[in-house]
């Protein structure tokens, strides 16, 4: 085989593990932060609405509260009629559980976008990776049916 073209398939293969894996790999990661955090925003949705529909609101309820490494404290919640709400970069905003829904909606909405265009660029970089092992098996004559 011609020494210039296993030069250029040790670059497509390089090209392959060291940029293209990688960037798929940051993909992945982010895809599952976002699926964990509409899970949480679900979560948190329908906890409201169970208050909603229990009055929990109204008359209060009681809880244990993690304060770190699994030590627990029980704790009353007179009431809960309002939420606070995490709006990004630490500042944390007061809400009636009928605007934390909307805002939660809204969240979940953006974050199944975010989740749609994370996808794509997933299916691209594997597209991406097919492609160019398809040209390093036609580089080394070994032609693929596709």
């Amino acid at each position: 085989m011609d020494p210039q073209i296993q030069q250029k398939i040790l670059q497509f293969e390089t090209f392959i593990n060291d940029v293209l894996k990688a960037d798929l790999a940051k993909l992945a990661e982010k895809l599952n932060t976002k699926n964990a955090n509409v899970a949480e925003f679900l979560q948190l949705k329908s906890v409201i609405m169970t208050f909603q529909n229990t009055n929990v609101e109204k008359t209060g309820f009681k809880t244990k509260v993690d304060i770190r490494n699994n030590f627990f404290i029980q704790a009353h919640v007179p009431d809960a009629s309002k939420i606070l709400l995490d709006v990004g970069l630490g500042h944390y905003i007061e809400f009636t559980l009928d605007e934390a829904l909307i805002v939660i909606n809204i969240r979940i909405t953006l974050l199944e976008q975010q989740i749609a265009n994370l996808r794509k660029a997933i299916a691209r970089t594997n597209a991406h990776i097919k492609l160019i092992l398809i040209a390093i098996r036609d580089l080394q004559g070994m032609r693929v049916n596709i």
